[in-house]
């Protein structure tokens, strides 16, 4: 009686054993399932994530180059094509600076603005630069030195209000074939606002009397090529009638003895 009450015993022991190892089996297959499931859903999520940056990497991307592709190509601007470079003192000494826009064939005259510096156009006049090759006129900065009221030039002609630029390189009229004001090379005059020059710029008479008037010695010049004629556009220019009796002058010659300002 004894033995089949231990064995019973042992019997019960051994299922109550049984069923604990098999609720522990299950807590731990829980366990493990839920920590997989974590796992999932975070690999998950950072799958995701690198999903949509990449999309958004390659959206910026295209963005940016549609964006370079179809803006309009950038203008440059006529202010950074004329920046003159001067200082304090020179701003002192100096009303004017002159930008000489070869491409243009225009000469606009500069003055300060309220930070000393040269961005204020206040004239603009028509001109003719050189034609080219041994006859160009040159690119660059300088500064204005001689003045002669009459010129003899390199070809033999003669010019009016001269104001040298650089070594024989000058602002003057529309060349003459004497030192008289009544021999104007008319057909020259009428090529103003396209290069016909041997290098110099010439000018009608008046605008080259007025530079040789109001601009100082040492004053700045720059000579460059740009597709912007200058802040006050081109110059309007009529040309001279060449069947008039007039033909020998300048129109805009001030000279009172200019039959073009008798009526």
């Amino acid at each position: 009686m004894a033995k089949y009450t231990r064995n019973t015993n042992k019997n019960k022991y051994m299922t109550k054993r049984q069923l604990m190892m098999q609720r522990r089996r299950r807590t731990t297959m829980v366990g493990i399932g839920i920590i997989l499931l974590i796992f999932v859903l975070i690999l998950s999520s950072c799958i995701s994530h690198s999903h949509k940056k990449k999309a958004a990497e390659e959206a910026s991307s295209k963005a940016a180059t549609k964006t370079t592709t179809e803006a309009p190509t950038e203008t440059v601007t006529y202010e950074r094509d004329i920046a003159f470079e001067t200082d304090a003192a020179y701003a002192k000494n100096h009303k004017y600076c002159v930008g000489v826009n070869r491409k243009m064939n225009v000469v606009t005259i500069y003055e300060k603005d309220a930070n000393n510096e040269y961005t204020v156009a206040v004239k603009a006049f028509p001109c003719s630069v050189g034609i080219g090759g041994d006859s160009e006129t040159p690119l660059g900065t300088y500064q204005t030195s001689d003045k002669y009221e009459w010129l003899k030039m390199v070809d033999g002609s003669y010019a009016q209000y001269t104001l040298r630029i650089t070594d024989q390189i000058w602002f003057h009229s529309v060349p003459y074939t004497a030192q008289d004001k009544g021999s104007l090379e008319s057909e020259e005059y009428n090529k103003l606002g396209t290069a016909a020059s041997l290098g110099c710029v010439r000018l009608r008479a008046g605008d080259a009397k007025w530079m040789y008037d109001n601009i100082d010695w040492r004053c700045i010049v720059f000579i460059y090529d740009s597709d912007t004629p200058s802040p006050l556009g081109v110059p309007e220019f009529k040309k001279m009638d060449l069947n008039s009796p007039n033909k020998g002058w300048d129109p805009t010659d001030p000279d009172k003895n200019n039959p073009w300002n008798k009526k």
